[in-house]
């Protein structure tokens, strides 16, 4: 494959991390909720729940290292999906999806390197690994947590019991330390609420993570505007797990020469301003949109007593005067064309139905459809105009217009290990 194919076939791949590959665990419990988590939704939760015990905590950890790791630990799923325990031993699932995820990223360009970061967290050998551990499983009782508060469980689980069955059991078979115990047993006797920030550094983790996780049930502005046709409709949340995984696609196939993981934090954290603000369209946001938005992330950044972490991260990305910061700009703005044509093969997006989209009278997109474009075509030619990208994202962009992504490894690993794939 050419490199461009290559990028869009991964990109492709873990993209199922988004949309059919489900939470299981959720599921199982008989959740009725109007959107339910995905797993790119949990690992934005992780990243979110890392930065903020990292911050209300004497953790002597590469942070940045911790949410690429992060970023890329549930990896295995988008070839295998998600499996509970009943279906599959805890023990058997990490065999299976440690053999799939080596042979997966030996096929790739410099697969070594999330190889490395994958059997780091794996095997737990260093303390970045161990933190992350402990990171993403809390995760999970945070967000059963805040789910058991909203009711939407078909069984409405009373306090002792949802010690009980979820953080009471959590605590007892997962070696957490005593931070995370705490927090835990915090949030077993106290409801969930957001306040400034206090001297309390559990009540800051809860307060910072329980609005970053909101971004998990925002809808993405665009797909509202453009109706596009989908069971369940994307979160700022997924969307910044997409561009995370452009940006180390990219990174690993072109061998750039960048701090990868300093450009998945920034990324990480770039849109923590819509968590108040709230989402708007790239063709009608003004500079005093951005203005707000980035004084709503700042605000929601000082709950922490190391929000200056996060506030830095999150100057550095808007100044863009680091080539990390020009990289994630430009990932940022072509990820939504590069989805934009999976949902055009799909067929998502239907033309004719757009009354009232005020977007087809910005000049650009009105050009290009009045041209013959298609959806996806119109927002691909939209960003080459408007962006002007670098390379390699203008040949990556130029290849995605012209070709369908298509996705071989699910197909290859099936044959060559005799396992079902998503």
């Amino acid at each position: 494959m050419t490199k461009e194919e290559t990028v869009s076939s991964l990109f492709f791949l873990t993209n199922k991390l988004k949309d059919i590959v489900k939470r299981k665990g959720w599921y199982k419990r008989d959740i009725r909720r109007f959107r339910v988590e995905s797993v790119a939704d949990h690992i934005y939760g992780s990243q979110m729940l890392a930065f903020a015990m990292y911050s209300e905590f004497d953790y002597d950890v590469d942070i940045n290292k911790v949410i690429l790791i992060l970023a890329i630990h549930e990896i295995a799923e988008a070839i295998l999906g998600d499996f509970t325990p009943s279906e599959m031993s805890r023990e058997d699932k990490a065999i299976l999806e440690r053999k799939t995820v080596i042979e997966l990223l030996d096929m790739i360009p410099n697969g070594e390197i999330l190889k490395a970061l994958y059997l780091e967290y794996e095997d737990q050998k260093t303390k970045e690994a161990i933190f992350a551990f402990q990171v993403e499983h809390a995760e999970c009782d945070l967000q059963a947590k805040l789910y058991v508060e909203e009711g939407c469980f078909s069984h409405k689980f009373n306090k002792d019991e949802f010690v009980e069955n979820w953080i009471g059991y959590d605590i007892k078979r997962l070696p957490y330390n005593d931070n995370f115990k705490e927090l835990l047993e915090y949030v077993s006797i106290n409801d969930t609420i957001v306040i400034s920030h206090q001297d309390n550094p559990f009540q800051n983790v809860i307060s910072f993570y329980k609005l970053a996780n909101s971004l998990k049930d925002k809808k993405r502005k665009g797909e509202e505007i453009w109706r596009i046709n989908k069971e369940k409709y994307g979160s700022i949340a997924e969307h910044i797990y997409s561009v995370q995984m452009l940006e180390l696609i990219i990174h690993l196939v072109y061998s750039e020469n960048i701090d990868i993981s300093k450009v998945i934090a920034l990324t990480s954290v770039h849109e923590l301003g819509e968590i108040l603000f709230g989402d708007k369209d790239a063709l009608t946001k003004t500079d005093e949109d951005r203005t707000k938005e980035y004084e709503d992330a700042i605000e929601i950044a000082s709950i922490l007593t190391k929000g200056n972490v996060i506030i830095a991260l999150l100057e550095e990305f808007n100044n863009m005067k680091t080539k990390e910061a020009i990289f994630a700009k430009y990932c940022d703005k072509l990820t939504p064309s590069i989805i934009s044509k999976i949902y055009d093969q799909q067929d998502l997006v239907d033309l004719n139905n757009q009354k009232g989209n005020k977007l087809l009278d910005n000049p650009i997109v009105k050009k290009h459809l009045d041209n013959g474009a298609s959806f996806s075509s119109m927002w691909i030619l939209y960003g080459q105009e408007v962006y002007q990208y670098p390379e390699p994202l203008k040949s990556i962009s130029e290849h995605i217009l012209n070709n369908t992504i298509e996705e071989p490894y699910s197909t290859i690993l099936s044959k060559k290990l005799g396992i079902k794939t998503v």
